[in-house]
């Protein structure tokens, strides 16, 4: 009487046909809108760090708004040329607007102000103290353009993302504050 031997047969065939399709389920489910955000978070970020810089430099100026010199420049021009060459330096950043503002703070805890003009009389150190404000507007644009007519227009995805980036500095001269 002869013993028949079951065969026994791995069932690994059928991989090699499903990780194809699931590789690349997984790529377009996760990696690809990961990298698309990824991509708008570092270009903010850059955005923020023009900001910081600007209000940096701005606020080490001698005066706000009027130049000492050709060299010596006001805090608010200054500050206009720090963030345009900042965020020239990167792709998909392009800026709007570059508003810059003395933000005064009294030191008894009263209500903060906030003035784009220079100060009408000269700084008072004793009562208050002086940051130089700068906010820049821009519009970042998405790592890829898509079509616009599925979806419509949805900033980040298929059209630029408008936003701002604010950085607030002390200023180190404040007896230039009301030139």
């Amino acid at each position: 009487m002869a013993m028949l031997i079951p065969i026994v047969r791995k069932s690994w065939g059928h991989l090699l046909i499903e990780v194809a399709p699931a590789l690349w389920i997984i790529l377009l489910l996760f990696t690809f809108p990961l990298t698309i955000f990824g991509t708008l978070g570092m270009r903010y970020a850059f955005l923020n760090n023009a900001a910081h810089l600007a209000a940096s430099l701005g606020a080490q100026c001698k005066t706000f708004q009027a130049n000492v010199s050709s060299t010596d420049l006001s805090a608010v021009n200054m500050a206009n040329q720090a963030a345009e060459q900042a965020v020239a330096a990167f792709s998909g950043i392009s800026l709007d607007q570059v508003s810059t503002c003395i933000v005064v703070c009294p030191i008894g805890g009263s209500t903060v102000t906030r003035q784009s003009t220079p100060l009408t009389s000269p700084a008072n150190t004793s009562l208050n103290t002086y940051n130089f404000e700068v906010v820049l507007q821009a519009q970042i644009q998405p790592l890829m353009n898509g079509s616009s007519s599925f979806f419509g227009s949805i900033p980040g995805l298929t059209g630029p993302l408008t936003t701002s980036a604010k950085a607030d500095i002390f200023f180190e001269n404040t007896q230039g504050l009301n030139q």
